[in-house]
């Protein structure tokens, strides 16, 4: 018996292992980055940013900012000064944080960052999680857009309590392109996204590139100081010409 028990608890160090390697490892972009790029990446924006820790991705999306005025902009913006503003911006209270990204040719362009403690409370509350159960799809949320009954709490609870366990602070990897759809607002075509080492399935990739979307678009509205003319991807740049805000601040949300 004492044998039994001794290699059903190896297998069961091995499996442990093997879980906790699959989802703790993933593919990372290379690009990594200075405090001379997040100045170079500031000046070339021509946005005056008073704290930029105030601006990160929970901020804007939650649309807790504000914006003043707007500059003409024609210039192209390096994988290491965009990695370094959304990293800068982020890395301290945002749901994301390491964020690299990589551009190549005809608009391919490729991201990997780390899901925060305040990822999962950040996609509930946007009403982007969403698990499909067989014939019952399910909402990990409190109240959707549709007007659908929200799932019973217990559930959920369950449901958001795996994915925080599974999903935080685990490497997020996604290629894809992006390309200007008008003049307020962008395509995005996620080709490829992984967590850890585990590719997430056709479905949840074209929910999340629709919810990946709908985000950027409500932030690059016209009264926000948006107009895009030009937006490419090309020889390892993002080029970009059109306006953006001369000013942006935002409000630091309570922990």
């Amino acid at each position: 018996m004492k044998k039994i028990l001794a290699v059903i608890g190896l297998l069961m160090l091995f499996l442990l292992g093997g879980f906790y390697f699959v989802f703790s490892t993933g593919k990372t972009v290379r690009t990594t980055w200075t405090e001379e790029d997040l100045i170079s990446g500031i000046e070339k924006s021509q946005v005056e940013i008073n704290n930029i820790e105030e601006i990160n991705l929970e901020t804007l999306t939650r649309g807790n900012f504000s914006t003043q005025g707007t500059n003409n902009i024609d210039t192209g913006f390096t994988a290491e000064e965009i990695s370094a503003l959304v990293s800068a911006a982020n890395d301290s209270d945002g749901p994301i944080k390491d964020v690299r990204v990589g551009f190549g040719d005809n608009g391919e362009a490729e991201a990997s960052f780390r899901l925060s403690d305040s990822f999962v409370d950040f996609l509930r509350e946007e009403n982007v999680l969403t698990f499909d159960f067989g014939p019952k799809k399910v909402y990990a949320f409190s109240q959707n857009e549709s007007g659908m009954d929200p799932l019973d709490r217990s559930v959920t609870d369950v449901v958001i309590d795996y994915i925080t366990r599974v999903a935080n602070n685990r490497p997020v990897y996604a290629t894809g392109e992006l390309t200007r759809a008008s003049y307020n607002s962008v395509d995005v075509n996620i080709e490829r996204l992984t967590v850890g080492r585990v590719p997430m399935s056709e479905e949840v990739v074209k929910r999340v590139e629709q919810e990946t979307v709908r985000i950027i678009n409500g932030i690059i509205a016209p009264e926000n100081g948006f107009h895009i003319e030009e937006l490419q991807v090309n020889e390892g740049e993002l080029y970009y010409k059109g306006t953006l805000p001369a000013e942006v601040e935002g409000v630091r949300l309570p922990n």
